[in-house]
This record gives C-alpha cells, structure tokens and sequence, in this order.
C-alpha cells in the first residue's frame, strides 16, 4: 500500500486565531481537515485531538479503505506543525516525520500548503467531525 501521502498529507494545517492563541491546533479539535495530494489525487480526512494525536483515514491504490493514527507537534513557537503516522515496522512506503507552517484558516476555507518534504496538498476545513 502506498502511505507516503498518508502522513505527508496531514502536514498542514492552522492557526486558530487570537482567542484560541493558547492552543493554536483548538480550531480543529471538533472539525474536520480533507487533504488531496496534488501529485497523485489522492485525499484523506484527518481528525486532530488535544492530546496531540490525529485519525486519518483514506484508501489503497486498490480502492481499500485504510484508517491511521498518529501524532502532531508544534515547533519554532507554534509557527510549524510536524506530523507523524503510526504505522507497523516495515511498512512498504512508510512516510518520513514531515512538517509544514501552521497558517491562520477558518472553518470553510480551502487552502494550499507545501511540506518539507517537498509534497503540496489542497486542504480544507469543514465543520464538524
């Protein structure tokens, strides 16, 4: 199965705005991010909680549906988000640790983003779960 988009496409997300300067990642908690790569189209949903974990899900090259945790974190004062997937040992096309700038969004916008790792994403946020 091809992972590399599943991590990669997490690694964008955004800054909640002045009342929630605390917890810049508190905008997301109820909401939920879509992701399309670029490259190859392929989308996932990302889930993002408070205990620094997320839920992803999309599907194989097959068409197979596949559901993924992992773990975000913030970097350089909360300028940059890093995300990681928790995937077993040895998994064929397991995605490096990547990271993007956390940009101020609201629910509803759509949005670009390029990761480290070279990889552009279409994001949005809609609301709810």
């Amino acid at each position: 199965m091809q992972f590399k988009a599943l991590a990669l496409a997490g690694a964008m997300v955004l800054f909640a705005g002045a009342a929630l300067a605390d917890d810049p990642m508190a905008n997301t908690y109820a909401n939920t991010i879509t992701t399309k790569d670029a490259a190859s189209g392929q989308t996932a949903v990302l889930l993002f909680n408070a205990d620094m974990t997320y839920k992803g899900s999309t599907t194989d090259p097959s068409g197979k549906p596949v559901q993924y945790t992992g773990g975000w974190s913030l970097k350089d004062d909360g300028k940059t988000i890093c995300l990681t997937t928790n995937l077993p040992p040895n998994t064929p096309n397991a995605p490096k640790p990547s990271c993007s700038p956390l940009v101020s969004h609201n629910v509803g916008d759509s949005w670009t983003v390029t990761t480290d790792q070279n990889q552009t994403f279409q994001i949005s946020l809609t609301a709810g779960r």
